[in-house]
């Protein structure tokens, strides 16, 4: 009896080991399998950003030409004021300029358009294997601003950003395009928590100002990232799983849950930092990211 039952207890044993062993590949496929997804979205997005930016030079150039035309305009009219009557020159004025500012609006986003593309195509082309000495703090300005953009623009999500930068910091040597993603991804569920709070609040007619602060922290060997919003936080029972890989609270559509997950990675396990997260459910959230300062592998020039 005794030997029996240590040979169904080894049995227990052994298929537990397995279906952990099972369950272990399953989601190492599934890892593969959204890495490679990630991979061609990457490439697929080069594609388009270079195919973009020959229609918009176009835009920019045609804005400016009609903004110097119009100025010519201006000049000429000026000349014939005296033969026409005052109330008609003045409407031709305001005209004019209507048509003057709509053109420095079409060249001035246009410019911004361009900036968007091409930081679309130098996150692109980094070699993720390779090291830069990268500035943080201009990495974080991009990703708030990218990340933040179709809140305040699209949705009108009325939204204060705190910012307070330790200038002690220096470039630090990094995977730019992986942190930057990583920081993307933070800062995207913190946009998607502030969203769904303000919601909640105006559905309850209470008043709500959506607010995400960024900090960083020179620790010597160390550099740190605190990011905060005041949305919906994260529950006792979903803050251990925030970083497991396909885990997500969002609708279907809205996530796969591969955002954390993969900023773990890439800090953790790639960057030899540590990620933390403190949160009260319905106040806040805030993610605490550390980042080793130096490190000894080969690295290419700083990017800009």
């Amino acid at each position: 009896n005794v030997l029996l039952l240590e040979e169904i207890t080894q049995r227990k044993a052994a298929e537990a080991k397995l279906k952990e062993t099972l369950r272990q590949l399953k989601t190492a496929q599934k890892q593969i399998i959204a890495k490679e997804k990630l991979a061609y979205l990457g490439t697929l997005t080069s594609g388009i950003a270079h195919e973009l930016c020959n229609p918009l030079n176009f835009i920019q150039n045609f804005a400016q030409l009609s903004t110097d035309l119009v100025e010519e305009l201006m000049e000429e009219l000026a000349l014939e004021s005296n033969k026409m009557e005052p109330e008609k020159f003045e409407e031709f004025q305001e005209i004019i300029n209507d048509i003057k500012q709509n053109s420095d609006s079409i060249y001035q986003h246009g410019k911004r358009a361009e900036k968007i593309i091409k930081g679309m195509i130098r996150h692109t082309q980094i070699d993720h294997n390779s090291l830069q000495l990268s500035d943080i703090h201009n990495m974080l300005n991009e990703s708030l601003h990218l990340s933040c953009q179709k809140l305040w623009e699209k949705e009108n999500v009325p939204m204060t950003i705190q910012i307070n930068y330790d200038e002690s910091i220096n470039k630090i040597k990094l995977s730019f395009s992986d942190i930057f993603q990583a920081f993307m991804n933070i800062i995207d569920n913190s946009c998607y928590a502030l969203k769904t709070k303000l919601e909640q609040q105006e559905t309850a007619n209470q008043d709500f100002n959506p607010t995400l602060s960024v900090q960083t922290y020179n620790l010597g060997e160390k550099v740190a990232i605190h990011i905060n919003d005041n949305g919906i936080g994260i529950s006792s029972k979903v803050k251990d799983k925030i970083f497991d890989p396909f885990f997500t609270t969002k609708s279907p559509g809205e996530g796969v849950g591969l955002g954390l997950s993969l900023v773990h990675q890439i800090i953790v396990e790639q960057h030899h930092g540590s990620i933390k997260v403190e949160t009260k459910a319905g106040k806040y959230a805030e993610f605490i990211i550390e980042i080793p300062m130096t490190d000894s592998r080969n690295f290419l020039p700083e990017q800009d």
